[in-house]
C-alpha cells in the first residue's frame, strides 16, 4: 500500500540519517526528499527532524533558492562541528599508548 510504501521510505530516510550523524562530526545535515513535483528540505540533528511544508519547485524558486544560499553558506550553517580537527602527531601518540 502507499501508506506501506511511504513508511519504508521513511525508515530509509531515518537510517542513512543515523548513519551519517554517527559518522561524521556534525550538529546537524540536510536532506531533500523529491517526490514527483513536490520536495520537502528536512534539517536533522540528533535529537529529530524539521521539515518544510511542501514545494511545488515547478512553480516556486524555493527549492533553486536553497540551494544557492547553502553554496554560500559557512561550514558552521553546513552542519560541520568547527571545533572538532584532527590530533597532531603528539596527541594520537599519546592517546595511542594510553589505550
Amino acid at each position: 500500500s502507499q501508506m506501506e510504501k511511504g513508511m519504508n521510505t521513511l525508515g530509509q530516510i531515518m537510517s542513512y540519517t543515523a548513519a551519517q550523524l554517527s559518522t561524521q562530526f556534525h550538529t546537524h545535515i540536510f536532506s531533500v526528499l523529491i517526490m514527483h513535483d513536490h520536495t520537502w528540505i528536512i534539517r536533522w540533528d540528533r535529537e529529530g527532524a524539521i521539515i518544510s511544508s511542501a514545494i511545488n519547485y515547478n512553480n516556486k524558486p524555493d527549492l533553486a533558492d536553497f540551494f544557492y544560499h547553502y553554496t554560500q553558506a559557512s561550514p558552521e550553517m553546513h552542519g560541520v562541528d568547527t571545533p572538532i580537527m584532527l590530533a597532531g602527531d603528539k596527541e594520537a601518540y599519546h592517546s595511542y599508548v594510553q589505550s
